[in-house]
This record gives structure tokens, C-alpha cells and sequence, in this order.
């Protein structure tokens, strides 16, 4: 299997891992086990960004392979730290994507770092990118209660003052 067959693989792994987030409520599961607060919209929005990011890696796969490990690197992240840590944390409490996480991630995130013939270095990049990526979103939640970035703790998208908040 080639190198872009496989990112191209991670890909649908990713999409297969949504539709299980989805159907099996790991946004409620991810408020109790984890803490994370977030909105049913701005989930939505993560999850397309993060399947567009691996549809754009596996594109640029064969001219920079950098890109399909970062995403690997992505995939093995979420199903470490998003899934069997939190079920772990929580005495065995079922984490929906766990599934996708442990026969899918876990499988072609390794198969891809074992398939990539590049520099030492571009394995540690790729942790460095995929845990970027995947920490982005809670680093945006934080700024966004951040008085300085125009938040003050409310569930205000970018600080428009009361428009766009939620009511309760």
C-alpha cells in the first residue's frame, strides 16, 4: 500500500470515527469525563476542519509526506488522549469514538509511521503538527474567554457582545 493509499485510508478512518462520535454522543461524553465545554455548533465546525486538514494532507501526500504523518500523528493523538485516556480516567466508562480510535487510528497511524522513510526529525515535526491541530480548538476556547481577545467567559462566538450568545 502506498503512502498516499494509506493517508487517502486515514481519511475515511476519520469519517467512520465522526459518524460514531456522532451517533454515540461523545460531545456529552467528552463534558463529563474530560471537562471540556463545548457547543454542538462549534463541534460540528471542528469536525469539518479536522476532515478537510486530512483530505488536504492526503492530497499533498506524495510531494510532502511531512503532511499525511502530521495527520497519522492527528489520528493517533485523538485516539490516545481523546479516547483510552478518558475511558481509562473514568474506570472503563465506554468514550464513544473509542472503537474507530483503537481499529482504525491506532492500526493506520502506526502503519503510516512505519511506511514513511523520512528524517528522525520529521517524526518528532509531525507529533508537533498533529498535536497542534488537535489542541487548536481547545486553545481557541480559552482565548475566547479571555477578556483580551474580546471574550469574558460567555459562549460568545468571537465577542459579538450579546449577539450570538446562547441562552440558557
Amino acid at each position: 500500500m502506498s503512502r498516499s493509499d494509506l493517508a487517502w485510508l486515514a481519511v475515511a478512518a476519520y469519517a467512520l470515527h465522526i459518524m460514531e462520535e456522532r451517533f454515540l454522543d461523545w460531545l456529552g461524553s467528552v463534558r463529563k469525563a474530560l471537562h471540556i465545554q463545548i457547543e454542538q455548533e462549534n463541534y460540528r465546525l471542528v469536525e469539518t476542519v479536522f476532515l478537510i486538514l486530512g483530505a488536504v494532507a492526503a492530497m499533498l501526500s506524495p510531494s510532502q509526506p511531512l503532511a499525511a504523518l502530521s495527520f497519522a500523528a492527528f489520528l493517533l493523538i485523538n485516539a490516545i488522549f481523546f479516547h483510552i485516556w478518558p475511558m481509562a480516567r473514568t474506570g472503563g466508562q465506554f468514550s464513544p469514538g473509542v472503537i474507530t480510535g483503537v481499529f482504525l487510528f491506532l492500526p493506520i497511524g502506526y502503519a503510516q509511521y512505519k511506511l514513511s522513510a523520512l528524517q528522525p526529525s520529521d517524526y518528532v515535526i509531525s507529533i508537533i503538527i498533529g498535536g497542534a491541530v488537535i489542541l487548536s480548538p481547545l486553545v481557541l476556547m480559552k482565548m475566547r474567554e479571555n477578556p483580551s481577545f474580546g471574550g469574558g467567559g460567555s459562549s460568545s462566538a468571537g465577542g459579538e457582545g450579546s449577539r450570538g450568545r446562547r441562552r440558557k
